[in-house]
């Protein structure tokens, strides 16, 4: 959930700044062992264009980080733009945008199957899974249902313009249609049909979707990028909003949240973190975060994620002018610093094994 359109902002950066990020300190170099175990995946978007997506692997048990995961095993990025990863049934799932493909890579970072994006379906976005499929949402206006196994696929199912995220609700699927700012509603698709049940209109440019439970969030961008939350009810097909931020992740009756603003003349930022308490339906102003934040407050918030096991938070910051290496701080569901660790360029999305 960024301020604004991921590829077009890295499309205005690297306009000034055409190269690659720069590399991560494995503590050792090339020559460093490849953390064993990783139980959290950190995709890394990279700079447009420069193809040097990668996935960044972090064992949280040992604090260990491997930041150029997926390069290691493969000897190549995963090219122009990771947009979304997750983790089902014993493999991670990859969406690169840019270079339009879905991947599968087994928990040692290699790649086992590939399947390559059609212009005509329009890039990849972002993904769901279910059982034995995978769900990809498609520029050209559809979601694929593809098989786990080997990424084929068996049935499209048509939306709105521009799908960006997916997420499962009640065995259903309901995703998010931004039209590049032109449309602004959301799709219920019956995953056993493969069709689509219900339209829910939304604020302009729907771009992420939280489920809690029962509970349904949308962040939309907005018509002049003034990003709002949502609160969606999906029976009686309203939207309600509870306020302004650019990140939202939901654990345990409580959404999280972040208001990342920076001034593009200067690069400054100012971060401002807060929560809504489900429940009671009510903001909370006061930080969660504990201890030093100096730094979390004053980079841009490029991602957050939460461990659905633990509750623990993951905020990742881009790098210098979105140019070099990230960082990603990990919290405790109190709000308490467990690490921080360094990872490739332009962290995006976070993967947490089941």
């Amino acid at each position: 959930m960024k301020k604004v359109f991921r590829g077009a902002l890295c499309a205005c950066l690297a306009g000034f700044v055409l190269a690659s990020c720069e590399p991560v300190d494995q503590g050792g170099g090339d020559e460093a062992p490849v953390v064993s175990n990783p139980d959290v995946f950190i995709l890394c978007e990279g700079l447009w264009q420069a193809n040097n997506a990668d996935v960044s692997a972090y064992n949280s048990t040992l604090k260990q980080c491997t930041g150029d995961y997926y390069y290691r095993q493969n000897g190549q990025y995963l090219g122009d733009t990771g947009q979304d990863i997750l983790w089902h049934d014993g493999y991670l799932y990859v969406s690169v945008s840019g270079s339009s493909y879905v991947a599968k890579i087994d928990r040692q970072g290699r790649e086992v199957a590939r399947r390559a994006i059609s212009p005509e379906e329009g890039q990849p976005r972002y993904l769901a899974a279910e059982g034995d499929y995978i769900y990809v949402t498609l520029y050209s206006g559809q979601v694929a249902k593809m098989k786990a196994s080997n990424l084929s696929v068996v049935d499209y199912a048509s939306v709105g313009m521009n799908p960006e995220d997916i997420a499962l609700y009640k065995g259903q699927l309901l995703v998010a249609n931004s039209g590049w700012g032109n449309d602004s509603t959301l799709t219920l698709i019956d995953v056993e049909t493969f069709e689509p049940v219900k339209t829910i209109h939304v604020e302009h440019n729907p771009q992420r979707l939280v489920v809690s439970g029962d509970s349904v969030y949308l962040l939309a961008y907005g018509k002049y990028y003034n990003t709002t939350i949502q609160s969606i009810d999906v029976d009686k097909e309203t939207a309600r909003t509870i306020t302004h931020a650019t990140h939202a992740v939901a654990y345990d009756n409580t959404l999280y949240l972040c208001n990342s603003v920076t001034d593009y003349a200067t690069y400054q930022t100012v971060n401002t973190f807060f929560s809504y308490d489900v429940a009671t339906a009510s903001l909370e102003e006061v930080n969660y975060l504990q201890g030093d934040v100096e730094d979390v407050l004053s980079n841009p918030v490029y991602m957050m994620e939460v461990n659905p096991k633990n509750g623990e938070l993951y905020i990742g910051l881009a790098g210098n002018k979105y140019v070099s290496s990230g960082k990603v701080y990990r919290y405790d569901s109190d709000g308490t610093l467990i690490d921080d660790f360094s990872v490739m360029c332009n962290p995006n999305q976070a993967a947490f094994l089941e």
